[in-house]
């Protein structure tokens, strides 16, 4: 009986001390580093797109006509087509609706496109991420922007438009940037 206990006595003490060096290293590594909060602000200059036909880099802010939702989406990411069928749906009730493609190749970008239906008014390429750097919405993908016709954003949402939190976006997508 004792040697259970023992066994039993140990176990706790090494799941104690891995759970120990768990909180430990998280603290040591510290937070993650926070992301801007970009609502309320501008869309800057220095966020470039170029246009999928190909051509020279311009400021995402041309694009924008009225309120506009952007969309950064990216042929290789799983929960861009997911969302995918909500961006055509939009675009169906008359929301004007932009692409980015990221950190992808035109006829890759065009065939993601092609086999889910293209939800876009326009689609541009951001080849290096740099206009998502320059917007400091860093690397998770997709995120969804509604700006307004002045170049202010008005939104920002972080991930696919499905689900709970994705419902939600979408209905505010809709009070901010519903056919006018």
């Amino acid at each position: 009986m004792s040697g259970r206990r023992n066994r039993i006595a140990l176990t706790v003490g090494f799941l104690a001390i891995g759970f120990a060096i768990l909180i430990a290293y998280k603290v040591w590594q510290g937070a993650p580093p926070a992301q801007p909060e970009i609502v309320g602000q501008r869309l800057p200059a220095s966020a470039q797109v170029t246009p999928i036909e190909g051509g020279e880099p311009y400021p995402l802010s041309d694009e924008i006509v009225g309120v506009t939702v952007v969309n950064y989406f990216a042929s290789w990411c799983a929960p861009c087509r997911a969302e995918n069928p909500v961006l055509l749906g939009l675009r169906a009730e008359g929301v004007r609706v932009i692409g980015v493609a990221v950190r992808d190749e035109p006829a890759a970008a065009q065939g993601f496109l092609d086999d889910l239906g293209d939800p876009f008014f326009r689609v541009m390429l951001d080849p290096t991420g740099g206009s998502m750097t320059a917007l400091g919405l860093g690397a998770d993908m997709p995120q969804t922007l509604v700006v307004s016709s002045s170049g202010e954003i008005l939104m920002r949402h972080s991930g696919p438009l499905v689900g709970a939190d994705g419902e939600a976006a979408i209905e505010q997508i809709r009070e901010l940037a519903g056919p006018r």
